[in-house]
């Protein structure tokens, strides 16, 4: 029976560890194809809506969004390599700083600025009076820039916190040290590092989802019936915008907080599971930074025909600079 037990651990044992190992891989080998989307696609949106078009409340909406996904796709090939390497962390404890409080950055900034959208939206379909009065670029410009500020202050903990340490199979781990203590082991110090952990995680959830998501979701539901009760058609383009926003907040955002939900309660939750929401959080992350502006800004036709006009004057550029 004791031997029995034995192998089926050990084959319990295996099985996990190929299974971690291939989720490691897989996630990976997406996080470095969808870095080389994203660095490419983003720093053409960067450009188009930067030096291409005029300044606008919408371009400034949008060149914030794609700034963030562009940021986040920078640091995609480091997280690229912490995975492929199993979590273990080999680019220094600076750097361990640094990409953890970009990642809470482009993160608290998408969110804010998506929900910065609805509200933009809302105000200009039900109150259109008032929206021609301060709905300016400049006015955009100065929400953004107070937007970016209170990204940057809920991601600083990370330049303090984050630190280096190696577990008991001498793997270097980047992670949180809010008591600034080398003491990993002793129950009660890890009991407080663990309801600290647990209040962040209701702040992020709360600040950076819960609130967000209602603000969202309010906006365009009382656009749609708004639309309804004055008997009018709302036009596609509009349809398009709230199915977009919606949809992809609530699938982009929700497998990365439940996955950091999973990883607080670890020793009652399966491994598997951990890690088949690590893959899915991996997935909607890089999804959300690569493919969600080309949804949002392509829903405009003038950005559409902007953007056809400023490729093809970068390609004709390029024959042009190599012709001579």
């Amino acid at each position: 029976m004791v031997l029995h037990n034995r192998t089926y651990y050990s084959m319990n044992s295996s099985f996990e560890e190929k299974y971690n190992n291939t989720v490691n891989l897989v996630s990976s080998v997406f996080l470095f194809f969808t870095a080389c989307i994203g660095i490419f696609g983003n720093s053409l949106f960067i450009w188009t809506l930067g030096f291409r078009m005029k300044k606008t409340v919408n371009t400034v909406w949008f060149f914030s969004l794609v700034l963030s996904s562009w940021t986040y796709s920078m640091i995609m090939p480091i997280l690229g390599g912490f995975v492929l390497l199993d979590f273990h962390w080999p680019f220094g404890k600076a750097m361990c700083k640094v990409a953890n409080t970009l990642i809470s950055l482009t993160m608290y900034a998408s969110v804010f600025i998506l929900t910065i959208i609805s509200l933009d939206r809302y105000i200009l379909v039900l109150h259109p009076i008032g929206a021609r009065r301060y709905r300016t670029a400049r006015c955009a410009t100065i929400i953004s820039y107070s937007i970016w500020s209170a990204a940057i202050m809920f991601s600083a903990p990370y330049l303090f916190f984050r630190e280096l340490r190696h577990d008991e199979k001498n793997k270097t781990i980047c992670t949180n040290n809010y008591l600034f203590s080398d003491d990993w082991k002793t129950p009660e110090v890890q009991s407080r590092r663990d309801k600290i952990d647990l209040c962040l995680f209701l702040l992020r959830f709360l600040v950076a989802f819960l609130l967000p998501f209602v603000v969202i979701t309010s906006c365009y539901v009382s656009i749609a019936f708004k639309v309804n009760v004055r008997s009018l058609s709302m036009p596609s383009k509009l349809i398009k915008v709230i199915m977009v926003s919606v949809v992809s907040f609530f699938v982009c955002w929700t497998p990365y907080h439940l996955l950091h939900c999973l990883i607080l309660f670890r020793g009652s939750v399966p491994e598997l599971l951990i890690q088949a929401s690590r893959l899915v959080a991996t997935i909607a992350s890089c999804v959300n930074a690569c493919f969600t502006p080309i949804f949002y800004i392509f829903i405009g036709d003038n950005f559409k025909a902007v953007f056809k006009k400023s490729l093809l004057h970068l390609i004709e550029s390029a024959f042009h600079e190599e012709v001579e």
